[in-house]
């Protein structure tokens, strides 16, 4: 190819218009051609065929040039010229050979690669690099922004303490991103001393570093140990040596973190998460690297946040956690009560700012309209002596806005209007001032910060809830001290001169102080929350006879709500002895102010006197007897907190361990009551038997021995049509008609075969064991009359007490039996569950079942009662059909082949007709399987859940049944049946599931290719193909496993190695 210049340089223009190459050739012709005519005339040319010839030639070469050219030129326009497309002289740009294009070419395909798909025209590449300009400014900028945030942080940190362990002056230098720095061995030259000296202390410095980094390991392994066994202080104490000796060590951060929470140390535990969130802004670029960690920092400093009512700070934590983990269940119910207390924090602000607004009219009116004659003054005198000893005693100790400082009159008017107003309660519970951290920052600015800076002067007005919290806790340690102690020994002695005003105060402000936190934890979810601090100085009031109840009311307030529930979890864990013992006492005892309500004695004998009076019929009597029984007593609180407690404490390892130190008693409290008669009490002790099971084995084993046969006896009782039990439901209806129509009804008085079914299912769950044992009871024909399959297309049954609760743990329980022993299950039992389950599938919806699946999948919904009705009806049917014997032949009317005829009998028996229609049920089937059908691949998240559940059911029947159709003498009913429609479902449900489901469903594909009548079918769809390719990774699987396994067997190395990862996955939750 020609240079470029000779190409693209443009002819130079001579004399008439024809360029200088072609005037210089014309000038050269004429000189030869002048030549000839004198050659001619000379005589010298003879030759004139020669001459002619050799004309001809010089003619053909000027030719032959001009086709070179020409091709020069067309190969360099079709070729194009190498660059980067930087320039405006070209028309295309190939952005995969990088080559510039001066003219269009066929259909803009690239004559180098031959591709289309990376032609770019050159205002589309140069939009490109000016978006590249643009996205490297930005880079650059985020990057100066780093370094100045680096700069900052480093002259901040000049200003702390320096720890004697580590090298500052090292930090200086550059250090590889890795914690233990494994480079590899340095490749220097050997020869030269100073490259020998620099590889020693780099040597040097990574052993140095992995010594700490081995140290720090130790010290958060105590920290861990001593969080376990609740030595908060010194789990704090071990982390921050271990960062003396790594600092950058995310995991002692977040574990500090942890441990000050614990003991209410929120600006601690604020300053480490700080730690967290800013080393992953400045030095990961995110919080995506080190997702983990970063979720625990923004979620515990949003609980720090929370407690300072930082309200819109941990709004904003618990929005960014939950981008890093969205499905986390605990985060987002924190977010939504955070959601709710923001929203009440703007309410306080307007009704504070609206108070303020009165108050100012209201001086202004008094200013301007005083009243010119006489002042009228009132003196209020004591209605109580024994209140105005209080006072004189107390003086002018109590706070302003404290609720001991108020006359009976005024706190009473103010326990009415708590009670009555929700606005009231905002405002007592609302601290004015100091309501925000900080100047709030625009969210969509992603220069802004993640680090939260709590300001000394930032200091809120307590409101009257944190006076009514400090009062609490100054009647429990003055109580403390009048009350002997392990030793015996009385802090504040009878003739010391504090003794009189303590014993003064306590009496007076402890009711007080526990009326007031009833009403508010009584408020809302955000009310209670708040009261929680109250917890560990109102429960060791429950010793105290004088105060028992209120104790009790408020304790069982507290329980109710999760967040209270895991506080006194937690409080429980620490101090078991004497407050979880006095709640064990407390549902044990059967003393008689503890069995009956407060004043239900003197209300009854009141109610007597009246009647034999004649002043009352007696229809009022006992209507005036039944309204004493409204109130819960004593033990009913006692066993429902206990059952709420262990809720709470389900994830605390230290209430565990508590917990199973007294299973014994704490197993017998409950079982006692355990009677299927004592309709108040005995469903709240099978509710909290529910819980009391997810506390560990110790307990679980508790329970098996002492409470399965009084369930199953409870629930006998409580199942039976004609029992007494069914007497009270009556009256329980007819009571629940009163009550709506203003009359009392039958308070406190709930059926309990929701609750004992619930105690049974949760027990065969967590002991497997048990199931024998409860089937060799007779569960199993106590149970199947109480599915109601009425009541499929209702609710979900989570409502304590409804039918459909009982009818679906009924059929939960009812399934664990027949799914373990489908032997057991007699014909009898059989035919009614085969009815009840084929009624389920008649009345499903399935169209809109299908839509629910849809929803499930996509995320935009949690739950679907239809298939958790399904789910076990699905698996017994699945379990009757293939696993008890003669079932399916039964339901397909196959006739055997040899009967047994005895010489009395003159006829054959009549075959038994079958439960439900063959073919009617499978078509219900199929219709489930195809709404059921998977719409896309499903997820690690949507693993196991309830649909592939019952994919993976619905294929090991169709598969059974598949099976079934490839034998000979075929009864009519299965002969008839057509899977085709199905085959396709669940090929594609094979490939788009996973796990355990997914080999159920290859199982079915593999039955289905087996018989002759789908096989072709299959390999029509290539479900052959899609088994194969599933299997392979299975198989390598199971390949590396069974190496891993023998280089356990061989080496000790990689046996201790397996050890100690295992021994690191067991390590208490929450720890990293």
């Amino acid at each position: 190819m020609a240079p470029l210049e000779e190409i693209m340089k443009p002819p130079a223009v001579g004399p008439g218009g024809m360029s200088n190459s072609e005037v210089e050739e014309w000038a050269q012709n004429v000189d030869e051609v002048t030549d000839q005519i004198r050659g001619i005339i000379d005589g010298t040319i003879t030759d004139f065929e020669g001459f002619d010839k050799k004309l001809e030639l010089k003619e053909r070469a000027k030719q032959i040039r001009q086709e070179e050219l020409q091709a020069k030129r067309q190969k360099f326009f079709l070729n194009g010229i190498e660059g980067k497309g930087e320039g405006t002289k070209y028309k295309w740009w190939c952005k995969r050979c990088f080559v510039e294009y001066l003219i269009d070419l066929p259909e803009n395909r690239c004559t180098r690669c031959q591709q289309t798909d990376k032609m770019m025209t050159q205002a589309d590449r140069r939009a490109e690099l000016l978006d590249k300009v643009g996205d490297f400014k930005e880079a650059k900028a985020k990057h100066q922004w780093r370094k100045d945030k680096w700069n900052r942080w480093k002259k901040s940190q000049a200003l702390l303490k320096r720890s004697r362990n580590i090298n500052y002056k090292a930090w200086e230098y550059w250090e590889p991103n890795t914690d233990t720095e494994d480079e590899g061995e340095p490749i220097c030259p050997r020869d030269n001393p100073e490259f020998l000296a620099m590889e020693a202390d780099m040597k040097d410095r990574r052993k140095k570093q992995s010594e700490k980094a081995k140290t720090a390991e130790k010290c958060r392994q105590r920290g861990n140990q001593c969080m376990k066994e609740g030595d908060y202080v010194g789990a704090i104490e071990n982390y921050e040596e271990g960062l003396e000796y790594n600092r950058s060590s995310k995991a002692l951060w977040t574990n500090r973190a942890l441990a000050e929470l614990k003991i209410f140390r929120w600006h601690d535990a604020i300053t480490s998460c700080n730690k967290v969130i800013e080393y992953s802004e400045i030095f990961e670029e995110g919080f995506t690297r080190s997702a983990d960690a970063c979720f625990k920092a923004f979620t515990r400093r949003a609980i720090a946040l929370r407690a300072l009512h930082k309200w819109d700070e941990a709004l904003e934590d618990l929005e960014d956690a939950l981008k890093l983990f969205p499905r986390d269940k605990d985060a987002r119910d924190l977010l939504e009560k955070t959601k709710l207390a923001c929203q009440e924090a703007k309410e306080a602000r307007r009704l504070q700012e609206g108070k303020e607004a009165g108050r100012l009219d209201a001086s202004t009116s008094e200013t301007t309209e005083a009243p010119s004659g006489p002042v009228r003054v009132e003196i209020e005198e004591s209605e109580d002596e024994e209140e105005d000893e209080a006072a004189s005693l107390l003086g002018s100790s109590a706070q302003a806005g404290s609720v001991t400082g108020l006359t009976k009159p005024a706190f009473a008017e103010l326990l009415k209007s708590l009670k009555g107003s929700e606005a009231q309660r905002v405002l007592f519970c609302t601290r004015k001032g100091g309501d925000s951290v900080t100047e709030q920052k625009p969210r969509d600015d992603k220069w802004v910060a993640r680090k939260i800076e709590l300001k000394v002067e930032e200091v809120s007005e307590p409101s009257r809830l944190d006076i009514l919290l400090k009062d609490v806790e100054r009647c429990h340690i003055l109580w403390k001290k009048r009350k002997p102690d392990a030793s015996g020994k009385i802090l504040l002695q009878d003739d010391e001169p504090e003794a009189k005003e303590a014993d003064a105060y306590v009496r007076h402000a402890t009711p007080r102080v526990l009326a007031t936190l009833q009403v508010i934890a009584a408020g809302s979810d955000h009310h209670c929350s708040l009261t929680t601090p109250a917890v560990r100085n109102v429960w060791p009031l429950l010793a105290e006879e004088e105060w028992r109840y209120d104790v009790m009311l408020l304790l069982t307030e507290w329980s109710q709500r999760a967040l209270s529930a895991k506080a006194m979890a937690e409080f429980a864990g620490r101090y078991p002895d004497p407050n979880l013992r006095l709640l064990i006492q407390l549902a044990n005892e059967e003393r008689r102010e503890n069995v009956l309500p407060p004043g239900f004695e003197d209300r009854a004998k009141k109610a007597a006197d009246r009647l034999e009076s004649g002043h009352a019929g007696v229809e009022e009597a006992m209507e005036e007897v039944l309204q004493g029984l409204t109130q819960q007593s004593p033990m009913e609180m006692a066993i429902s907190t206990l059952g709420n407690v262990c809720l709470g404490g389900v994830g605390n390892a230290v209430f565990k361990e508590e917990a199973a130190a007294v299973a014994s008693d704490m197993v017998d409290a409950l079982a006692k009551h355990i009677r299927p008669m004592d309709w108040r009490v005995c469903g709240k002790a099978a509710g909290a038997l529910c819980n009391v099971l997810r506390l560990g084995e110790t307990l679980a084993a508790q329970v098996q021995e002492k409470c399965t046969k009084l369930l199953v006896e409870a629930i006998r009782e409580e199942g039976r049509a004609d029992g007494p039990a069914a007497t009270m439901r009556s009256l329980l209806q007819q009571a629940g008609a009163e009550a709506s129509s203003g009359r009392s009804g039958l308070p406190q008085v709930q059926p309990a075969a929701d609750r004992l079914l619930g105690a049974l299912v949760n027990l065969c769950i967590i002991r497997p064991a048990v199931v024998a044992e409860v089937r060799d009871l007779g569960t199993l024909s106590i149970i199947v009359p109480l599915i109601d399959d009425s009541l499929a297309a209702g609710s979900s049954g989570d409502e304590e007490g409804s039918a459909e609760a009982v009818a679906m743990r009924a059929m939960l329980l009812a399934s664990r039996l027949v799914c373990r022993f489908p032997a057991s299950v007699s014909q009898e039992l059989e035919v009614e569950l085969l009815k009840k389950l084929h009624s389920m599938l008649v009345k499903c919806k399935f169209s809109e079942l299908k839509a629910g699946v849809r929803e499930l999948a996509s995320g935009s919904r949690d739950r679907l009662p239809a298939l958790e009705w399904l789910d076990p009806a699905v698996r017994m049917l699945v379990a009757i059909l293939t696993k008890t014997p003669g079932a399916l032949d039964r339901l397909v009317e196959k006739v055997p082949r040899i009967v047994e005829v005895f010489d009395e009998l003159d006829d054959l028996p009549a075959e038994p007709k079958p439960a439900v229609s063959f073919a009617e049920l499978v078509a219900r089937l199929s219709d489930l399987v195809r709404a059921i059908r998977p719409q896309e691949h499903v997820g690690p998240q949507r693993d196991g859940s309830t649909e592939s559940r019952m994919r993976g059911n619905l294929a090991l029947l169709f598969g059974a049944l598949s099976e079934a159709q490839a034998k000979q003498d075929l009864p009519p009913a299965l002969r008839q049946l057509d899977l085709t429609p199905l085959v396709d479902v669940f090929i594609d449900s094979l490939r788009k599931e996973r796990g355990p489901v997914q080999n159920n469903i290859g199982v079915c594909v593999t039955k289905l290719a087996q018989n002759p009548r789908y096989a072709q079918q299959v390999r029509d769809l290539k479900g052959i193909e899609s088994l194969h390719q599933i299997q392979i990774p299975k198989a390598q699987s199971q390949k590396a496993q069974a190496d891993k396994m023998h280089r356990l067997d061989t080496s000790a190395e990689d046996r201790k190695a397996e050890i100690l990862r295992r021994l690191k996955q067991r390590e208490l939750a929450g720890l990293d």
